[in-house]
């Protein structure tokens, strides 16, 4: 039997798993402010917050900026239960009551299924930095920020909320300006042809 090899098992079709570090090591100041938004709601006898005994009214600060996730059955699929304005204008599409099996980009979806699935197993605040790189040579980062939900009594991870931190870097807006142009997509499906964290420009 082959052994696999750290490197092989942090990567999905070939493509690199961005890390997940801690949501506390993440440096802006709106997304610290979030995390002690999560830190600060009730939890009864659960570590992880019910999504239920949330005020959207809240989370008014980061509104635009923030997508819901619904796990379905521990991971099998996940469900985009909600996505920001802002976070849609920049994708070119809203992806709002859609299945992330289902595609997102022209790219697999196995790779996202894998984060989530990561995600749900570390069940705790996460940041990442996220990587694209277009076809036409466009590179765009992110940081967001994964905060872990649970719904009713159980305490597995029910829900993620996502908060894509607001960009600082002029070249970044830049760029998104330019990938949300139709000149950018894909002509039958109209979605954004992207390499998710392409190989030399990782962040770690």
């Amino acid at each position: 039997m082959t052994a696999t090899s750290t490197a092989d098992a942090d990567k999905v079709d070939g493509i690199e798993m961005a890390p997940l570090l801690a949501a506390e090591d993440c440096t802006k100041e709106d997304a610290r402010a979030l995390l002690a938004w999560w830190r600060a709601l009730p939890r009864s006898d659960h570590r992880l917050p019910d999504w239920d005994a949330v005020d959207p009214v809240s989370l008014l600060p980061w509104m635009g900026w923030i997508s819901l996730y619904d796990v379905i059955d521990g991971g099998r699929d996940i469900r985009y239960r909600l996505v920001g304005s802002h976070i849609a204008e920049q994708a070119g599409v809203d992806l709002t009551g859609r299945l992330v099996s289902q595609g997102v980009y022209v790219a697999t979806p196995r790779l996202l299924l894998e984060h989530f699935r990561r995600l749900c197993a570390r069940a705790a605040p996460t940041w990442t930095n996220r990587v694209m790189e277009t076809q036409h040579g466009l590179t765009i980062t992110h940081d967001r920020i994964w905060l872990p939900f649970r719904r009713g009594t159980a305490d597995a991870v029910a829900l993620w909320l996502l908060y894509l931190c607001r960009l600082e870097a002029g070249a970044d807006r830049l760029d998104i300006a330019r990938l949300a142009g139709l000149a950018h997509r894909d002509p039958g499906t109209g979605l954004i042809p992207v390499t998710l964290n392409p190989a030399g420009i990782l962040r770690t």
